[in-house]
């Protein structure tokens, strides 16, 4: 929440640059500027000052496409299937650009305009992995994914997965043309040990699903 506007002297220019101060902000922020905008992000920058007189510049990224009244940028889905008689979840391979790897994942995808974030979920669950569920089960808060890079948020849904159901059987994707998804289906108890026999130099893992796997285990632990 925005509060308050600061204004501060550029040192470069010699211009005034007002810049509207978050709450509980400890810098004093200047010259707040796009660098780049792009079809589904942009990039900016913003100098800040602390309060000993120390300056910086501050770059980040942002998505193009949250509409107004959406509860986050996007959705990751913790599905659960309970399938002959054993708990699975339904984790996805796709290679990753940016990474320049093979990435192990939950399903994700972004918020519709006039979407809640468990009808995303619902929605992206079919599209990328076939799997059709009728019952979510919780919806968390509202979570960053790299809070120093980027204010991209996310909800996280679990939802459950009938696997003996006749729709889930035989599950097809509908993937958009340029999507290459691989679906997996792991038990949830084998979570961690899946994880750990990963080859790390063609294949990484995604930080909530390895946050998740970390925690089953510890939760075991005495």
């Amino acid at each position: 929440m925005m509060t308050s506007l600061s204004t501060t002297q550029n040192p470069s220019n010699g211009k005034e640059s007002t810049v509207t101060q978050p709450a509980n902000c400890p810098y004093q922020l200047f010259n707040q500027e796009v660098v780049w905008n792009g079809k589904w992000i942009q990039t900016r920058q913003v100098g800040f000052k602390t309060s000993n007189g120390q300056q910086g510049v501050w770059q980040s990224v942002h998505r193009n496409t949250k509409p107004i009244e959406a509860p986050a940028d996007g959705v990751s889905i913790l599905a659960r299937v309970r399938k002959e008689g054993k708990l699975f979840l339904v984790l996805i391979k796709q290679y990753r650009i940016p990474c320049g790897k093979l990435c192990l994942e939950l399903p994700a995808g972004l918020i519709d305009a006039g979407e809640t974030a468990q009808q995303a979920a619902i929605r992206e669950l079919k599209e990328e992995t076939g799997y059709t569920s009728g019952k979510v089960v919780m919806e968390s808060k509202l979570c960053f994914l790299d809070p120093g890079l980027t204010d991209d948020s996310q909800c996280l849904v679990v939802v459950d997965v009938d696997g003996d159901a006749p729709e889930n059987l035989n599950p097809i994707q509908v993937l958009d043309s340029t999507e290459s998804i691989e679906v997996l289906l792991i038990e949830q108890s084998k979570l961690m040990a899946y994880i750990s026999n990963l080859d790390s130099s063609s294949i990484v893992v995604e930080s909530t699903l390895l946050a998740y796997a970390m925690g089953i285990q510890f939760a075991t632990l005495q």
